[in-house]
């Protein structure tokens, strides 16, 4: 049975949580708000790259630039978008204003919810 010791682990969890092990449950929940920040961040990238008109290009430019594993010089990245540094530069400003809007556009509700985890996110670095 292929997923034997994922169901193993899960017992494991489901123990520790009854028995009320707090550290595997701060752990948890932790995870649960990365994923949901995750979840947010892929929701924004790909508005972004669904953008009619430039929205390839806007998105290939966020992910050589923050994402990619790669760590590219600007000349190199100028390059790979064949873009020049003024129209890099313009792009990356529009990139980044369309991320933010779809990030920080979350309903009131979840508005602690994200500043709590830009807190938490900021204490890391």
């Amino acid at each position: 049975m292929p997923f034997e010791d994922v169901d193993v682990l899960l017992e494991q969890m489901d123990l520790q949580l009854a028995m009320g092990n707090r550290k595997l449950e701060s752990r948890m929940e932790g995870t649960k708000k990365s994923r949901l920040l995750l979840d947010r961040v892929n929701e924004a990238l790909t508005v972004l790259r669904q953008k009619p008109g430039n929205g390839a290009v806007l998105y290939k430019l966020i992910y050589l630039t923050y994402i990619g594993p790669d760590m590219l010089t600007h000349k190199e990245l100028l390059y790979r978008l064949s873009l020049s540094s003024r129209q890099y530069y313009r792009y990356r400003e529009q990139a980044i204003t369309i991320l933010s809007l779809r990030l920080w556009s979350a309903p009131a509700t979840d508005v602690d919810f994200w500043l709590d985890m830009l807190t938490f996110l900021e204490s890391i670095q």
